[in-house]
């Protein structure tokens, strides 16, 4: 039995670990420090589940999310950062940018950003 994730999207929960982190900026963080390997691994796992994660989390109210759900949620959040380094730059990091970079993001999206 599934407990990191709701019923139906245990196979996922390998990545629970990694990418679920509570903000934009440690999502961010997680990409430009992962492998390509590990990102592709993981994009690989949820893009084509994404459809299905966005019909299943819209019965719940986003601010009210219970715990399994919002980890859902954030992993879906990450596939976003995983998806700009398979599709747009083909490596972890935004090409010809310093990192770690000197932006910080002082008041995030709520309730997932930050």
């Amino acid at each position: 039995m599934s407990t990191l994730l709701p019923n139906g999207f245990e196979a996922l929960e390998p990545f629970v670990a990694y990418w679920d982190v509570p903000s934009s900026e440690m999502r961010m963080r997680r990409r430009s420090e992962a492998s390509m390997e590990d990102i592709k691994a993981f994009y690989d796992a949820m893009a084509p589940r994404g459809e299905q994660i966005l019909q299943y989390l819209e019965r719940f109210k986003m601010d009210a999310l219970p715990e399994r759900e919002a980890r859902l949620f954030r992993l879906l959040l990450a596939l976003a950062q995983a998806a700009m380094a398979v599709e747009m730059h083909g490596q972890p990091r935004v090409p010809f940018s310093p990192y770690p970079h000197a932006v910080t993001i002082l008041k995030p999206p709520q309730p997932f950003g930050g």
